[in-house]
């Protein structure tokens, strides 16, 4: 099983010590937790599947031990996806700058896949909260990145401490999980609700 080894920072094929299978027959979903260890430096995982049918290839995996500096972020952009696995390999080499100004980044790509191209960041974000794509939170919270990010870049009295990093990480790690993540999920809940007729049942 594919998984990311934060010691190794590579992908490695983990080792299947256990697995324990749990069907919540009410859900419709098999819930599976693995313990694996890592070949390369014996390190032990534990991740957690869900499985909606037989299908394997329907089964959605995260790893829940250790805690990951990256959760299970689907449906990014190349562009988006690229630029924060970027952060977070600066974040893993300890430089915290190099973080916050590719979080920046991160935003930048949000932004130009959303069509925002024209100005500077601070209006594109404005625009994205405007036309509802982000709410007030998550701009006050890409304002903070956005901030940091320029201070990184351009204040050479500016420092980044780790925890600062890790914050920033997260940040923006919340922000592309609301946009591009939930919203998928949100579009599938809606579609499996419209395919299933007793959620169209209106009640008396």
């Amino acid at each position: 099983m594919l998984v990311e080894c934060d010691t190794c920072q590579a992908v490695v094929d983990a080792k299947l010590h256990n697995q324990y299978n749990n069907w919540v027959a009410e859900e419709g979903i098999d819930h599976i937790h693995y313990f694996l260890e890592c070949p390369r430096c014996h390190r032990p995982f534990v991740m957690s599947g869900e499985k909606y049918g037989s299908d394997d290839d329907d089964e959605t995996r995260a790893t829940v031990f250790p805690e990951s500096t990256r959760r299970n972020l689907t449906s990014l952009p190349i562009s988006v996806d690229g630029a924060f696995r970027e952060a977070i390999s600066c974040y893993k080499a300890k430089a915290y700058s190099a973080t916050a100004i590719m979080c920046r980044k991160s935003l930048e790509a949000v932004c130009d896949a959303h069509a925002f191209k024209k100005g500077v960041l601070a209006s594109k974000l404005q625009e994205m909260k405007d036309k509802g794509i982000i709410e007030s939170r998550l701009f006050q919270w890409a304002e903070a990145l956005r901030i940091a990010g320029n201070q990184a870049a351009h204040d050479v009295d500016s420092t980044i401490v780790a925890q600062d990093a890790r914050d920033l990480i997260q940040f923006t790690e919340a922000l592309l999980e609301y946009v591009f993540t939930f919203r998928d999920k949100f579009d599938q809940f809606m579609k499996r609700r419209a395919a299933t007729p007793s959620s169209r049942v209106t009640p008396p």
